[in-house]
């Protein structure tokens, strides 16, 4: 009965209840304690939800608004066709902008849901690894920065190319960003390093993209994975906040997890990945 009730009032709403345990240990403790841990879960996503709903609103409205009044105020005064042109080219960049913000919540909502795990097979991350790295060494070095892989060769892992290549990417682009030495003599050097798992021998395996930039607090680590989350230092730079979010969802689909720690000076983000997906 006291379940019953319990249950009741969750299904009018209330997502903080939770179903009663007398204590015996009985299979009905265990039955309560499956189903309360369910429910911790069921309110955490749709606390999520709700976080990631109100900050959609908050984070596009301001773009949207930009590009309307572009639009509006080259239309009320009068313009050459070179001013048509540039606030037609600020327009795309801006729409460019949000398509990728949206691309990249779609993305994680796809990892997230797990529906990608079907599209699943035996990917070569050697490869991955070396074509990110080969994609973002010119932007690295109009920072001044450098990018250096310490890779194996035929490194294979079970998971979903396009979302792998996607994480990679994400940490080398936010390495690059943000990962600008503050002293002279700091190393100007990005480095994608991966191997095997110590702790899994034979069953995982350990990438990490490493920077000597100024790092994230170690209170703000767990916090920036969030979505749209961005540190104030990195509110001048171009970006959504979505990034590491993606990385930390893929992590996730592939039954892996995401590690933030200090560089000693920088930030060294560490993906933990199992070799056959569990």
């Amino acid at each position: 009965d006291d379940i019953n009730r319990s249950s009741r009032d969750i299904m009018e709403g209330d997502l903080s209840q939770r179903l009663p345990i007398a204590g015996t240990g009985d299979e009905l403790d265990q039955l309560g304690l499956n189903l309360n841990a369910m429910l911790d879960q069921i309110e955490a996503l749709m606390t999520g939800m709700r976080q990631v709903t109100d900050n959609v609103a908050h984070d596009l409205r301001s773009p949207l608004n930009r590009l309307r009044n572009r639009l509006e105020v080259t239309l009320m005064q009068e313009a050459s066709p070179e001013d048509y042109k540039q606030a037609l080219e600020k327009t795309i960049a801006e729409a460019d902008s949000l398509l990728g913000t949206f691309n990249a919540l779609l993305m994680i909502a796809r990892a997230e849901a797990g529906s990608l795990r079907d599209s699943m097979t035996w990917v070569d991350l050697s490869v991955s690894l070396h074509d990110a790295a080969e994609l973002y060494e010119p932007v690295a070095e109009e920072k001044d920065l450098a990018i250096r892989i310490d890779v194996p060769g035929d490194m294979k892992i079970w998971g979903n190319r396009e979302l792998l290549s996607q994480a990679v990417a994400n940490l080398l682009d936010n390495a690059i960003k943000h990962g600008l030495p503050q002293e002279a003599g700091d190393d100007r050097v990005i480095t994608v390093s991966a191997g095997a798992d110590l702790a899994r021998p034979g069953r995982g395996i350990v990438l990490s993209v490493a920077d000597h930039g100024p790092g994230i607090p170690a209170a703000e680590r767990q916090h920036v994975l969030e979505r749209f989350v961005r540190l104030e230092a990195s509110r001048n730079t171009p970006g959504s906040g979505l990034g590491l979010s993606l990385v930390a969802a893929v992590a996730r689909l592939h039954g892996g997890s995401i590690e933030l720690d200090d560089n000693r000076p920088g930030l060294r983000v560490t993906l933990h990945l199992p070799v056959s997906g569990r």
